[in-house]
This record gives structure tokens, sequence and C-alpha cells, in this order.
């Protein structure tokens, strides 16, 4: 299958160059290997405790060998970097090919959907403006906004955007994009071939997260961007809850659960 052909080589990728160990959460919870709704999939999971800085990397398969496939890879990174988190899928679904992909964010920056914004009037305002600039310098950068453009023009795509509520719930970033693709090769490919890429420009900011200043002090910093990333570990788990087991039933909440990890980060070696 195009759409989970892509997996291993660049998970492979991941682990290898970033030295991360494997983790038996998805195991414990009898959801490294698995069968719901007539699909069977697989979940497997790893860590990097200290410099490596992933607090959890997990990839999930799942396929009816027809009709319905997903193929992800999601990293949080540990509170050493501010690095942005990585999740990016791919499947088929409901006659179509779909692609999902964001780097949310590390700190507070009140982005917009329209990515258009007023001249700050407060304090607050500022400091937002101030790390969407450096996010934009760091990550979100104009060859990033570009091909993010172009996939948004892939033949037949269908976006499907976040709310400035929801972009604030989700910390999502300015890459932010969930495709609904014509069910051809093509699509297919195009959304595997996004996948690799996404995945290839978070392990360059990972490898280059010291180069390129990106690393936390420790103390209130470390400390800061921890206690928000919880938080959102909590909001992704109940959006991926809500995704599974409107999809797979009763199944679907071990499955969120396998996908997602332990909640609480300094389980996962986040660095603290």
């Amino acid at each position: 299958d195009i759409t989970s052909a892509w997996q291993p080589a660049i998970l492979d990728k991941l682990v290898s160059s970033l030295s991360l160990q494997s983790k038996e959460y998805a195991v414990d919870l009898g959801f490294d290997t698995f069968d719901v709704n007539g699909a069977s999939g697989t979940v497997v999971s790893y860590e990097g405790a200290g410099k490596p800085n992933v607090a959890w990397l997990s990839g999930l398969t799942l396929s009816d060998g027809s009709d319905v496939a997903r193929c992800s890879l999601t990293a949080w990174v540990g509170p050493l970097s501010d690095v942005p988190h990585l999740m990016a899928s791919c499947g088929v679904a409901d006659g179509a090919v779909t692609l999902s992909i964001d780097f949310p964010t590390r700190a507070e920056c009140a982005y917009e959907p329209s990515g258009v914004y007023e001249e700050p009037t407060t304090r607050e305002a500022f400091a937002m403006g101030g790390n969407r600039k450096d996010f934009a310098a760091a990550f979100y950068t104009e060859d990033l906004i570009a091909w993010r453009d172009g996939l948004l023009g892939l033949p037949g795509a269908q976006n499907s955007p976040l709310s400035a509520e929801e972009m604030a719930a989700q910390s999502a970033s300015p890459l932010y994009l969930d495709l609904r693709l014509p069910l051809t090769d093509d699509s297919a490919t195009a959304a595997a071939a996004a996948c690799v890429k996404a995945s290839e420009a978070w392990l360059e900011w990972m490898l280059t997260s010291t180069e390129k200043k990106r690393d936390l002090p420790a103390g209130a910093k470390q400390t800061q961007v921890y206690a928000r990333d919880t938080k959102l570990k909590t909001n992704a788990y109940g959006m991926l809850l809500r995704k599974y087991t409107s999809a797979y039933g009763e199944a679907g909440t071990g499955l969120a659960a396998a996908d997602a990890g332990p909640l609480d980060e300094a389980y996962v070696g986040g660095g603290s």
C-alpha cells in the first residue's frame, strides 16, 4: 500500500539518527499488533531521554487491505529545546486519500488561520508576535510555507482548516494541513512523499537544535515548556480518542492510548 510503504525507512532513520530506545508501552496495552473492525495494525514506540530529547515517538500502521488504511508518525519533543513536535499521517478513508501534517509549536503564538495580524497593542500581543517571528525564522520558513501551499494545490485537494480557537487548543502551526485527495495512485504517492518530507524536516531541526541555539536553559523556561506540553498532549490524546472510538468503537480506546503514549511525559524520558 502506497500510503504506508513510506513509514518503515523514515522511522528507522529517526530512531538511528537520534539514538532512540524502544518502548514496550504498546506491548503492555496489547496494541503492538492488533485487529479492529476487520483491519490489522501495529504500533511501535520509542524515547530518547537526555540529549536526544525525544519524549515520545510512535509509529502506527493500520489497513484492511482495501478500503481503509492509516499510517502515522508522532513525535513529542522533550523540554530541553523548543523544536516543534511532529505529527504526520496519511491513509485511505471514505473513498479518499487523506493527509494530515503539523508541527505543533512550543510557545503561545496566537496564530490566525488567515495569517494576518493586527499591530500589537498589549505586552502579551507583542510577546506572541515576537514568538511568531522567531518560529518563522527558525522553523516555519518561507520554503516550508511554499511546500505546504504546493500540497494545498494538489489536484482535487480539499483542506479542512482550523479556527483560531482550534489552532490555539492544538498549538497548531502555520504549516498545519488536513487534506482529502482523490483516490488515485498519484494522490497516495504525493501524500506519502509529504509525510517523509515532514519527518526529514523535523529530524534536521532536532539534529541542529544546539547549533541553531534552540536549546532551552535549565530552570523556569524548561518547566514552563514542560507544563504547556503536558496540557497539549492531553488535548491531543482526547482528539485521538474521539477519532478512534468513532471509527473502531471500544477498541479505539486502547488504540488511542497506545498511539498517544503516556500522558505523563516524565514517564517517557521527557528530559526533566
